[in-house]
């Protein structure tokens, strides 16, 4: 039995990175894989998986090693946990200074998972050679604040490019971003041979064109740096988390649940004595990363229609679930 590395594919068919450096590919042995049941899909980008050989360059994969990190999405249609990328060392999410606009919530939903497991987790802001509003550069002051790390660049200019080449040398990396933001655009600027494919932005409505469709791991010239661009999203919805622990996703939150007078009971919500909402109407926590919060808890309690702002109830229209 080998080990090896998924580098893409889907359904039945992978492309595997073999521990001697080839490429062989290979198919699942049955219909589910041990180690992945209850997923959406059987594998990700960056697994490792035990693998068989079958014919001249082909192989049958037997099982999953279990993973150390996932990035991973709820998938609506197939109502369950889609696996995006895995064992990676640092999820960076890749948004835009400008075209597409700035999503802060959608980097909150981003960065639940890696907050919660302390997975490294950075900012890129790209294309900053478009310019920074006082409204983002605020921003991202604030999540410099909670302890996020940031990186300001422009792939098109080559700023701050080599700041995160050295920060993701030797380790394995997943690019996380909207459509548009420029996550290929970066990779290529990292390494000029790996020839992603680049979209771009449709004006009118301030939204990128899918060009990534699934997942793939690159290798970079040094042999061992690992990079994995994955697909444009246009909308992150989360599910599978117990809303009891949500807060903890949060970094600021986290620091004051201790102090909330119900303790681990706290929702962060109305509740007497919540440390957390305190700390929202005294300015220390950001208010729109307390929206932020309200409306995932109220998509994990699946009450739709409702989320909770500082001092008052607040019904959403359903373009709010657009991860604005």
């Amino acid at each position: 039995m080998s080990r090896g590395t998924v580098v893409s594919g889907s359904n039945n068919g992978f492309d595997i990175l073999t521990e001697d450096g080839s490429m062989v590919r290979c198919q699942l042995k049955g219909k589910k894989l041990k180690g992945a049941e209850g997923f959406y899909n059987p594998l990700a980008a960056g697994d490792i998986v035990e693998w068989e050989p079958a014919s001249a360059g082909t192989g049958m994969i037997q099982s999953l090693v279990p993973r150390k990190s996932l990035f991973w999405r709820y998938n609506e249609k197939g109502k369950a946990i889609q696996a995006i990328a895995a064992n990676m060392d640092v999820l960076i999410c890749v948004t835009s200074a400008a075209m597409p606009p700035f999503r802060p919530r959608f980097i909150d939903r981003v960065s639940l998972e890696p907050s919660s497991d302390r997975l490294p987790f950075i900012i890129a802001l790209n294309k900053t050679d478009l310019g920074i509003d006082e409204e983002v550069a605020e921003r991202m002051d604030d999540y410099r604040r909670i302890g996020f790390e940031t990186i300001e660049m422009s792939a098109g200019d080559g700023q701050g490019v080599e700041i995160l080449r050295e920060r993701i040398s030797g380790k394995t990396s997943a690019f996380v971003g909207q459509s548009g933001v420029g996550k290929s655009s970066i990779l290529n600027a990292l390494e000029a041979g790996l020839g992603l494919k680049v979209g771009e932005v449709c004006e009118k409505f301030e939204r990128g064109r899918h060009t990534t469709v699934a997942a793939i791991l690159s290798v970079l010239s040094d042999g061992v740096t690992r990079v994995i661009d994955t697909p444009g999203f246009r909308r992150l919805a989360v599910r599978g988390i117990d809303p009891v622990t949500l807060g903890a996703c949060f970094p600021e939150f986290r620091r004051l649940a201790g102090q909330c007078a119900l303790g681990a009971r706290c929702k962060h919500l109305d509740e007497p004595g919540c440390a957390v909402t305190a700390a929202v109407e005294e300015g220390t926590i950001h208010e729109d990363r307390y929206e932020s919060y309200a409306r995932v808890l109220a998509e994990l309690e699946d009450t739709r229609g409702y989320a909770k702002k500082i001092g008052k109830p607040r019904r959403y229209e359903e373009d709010d679930y657009e991860d604005a």
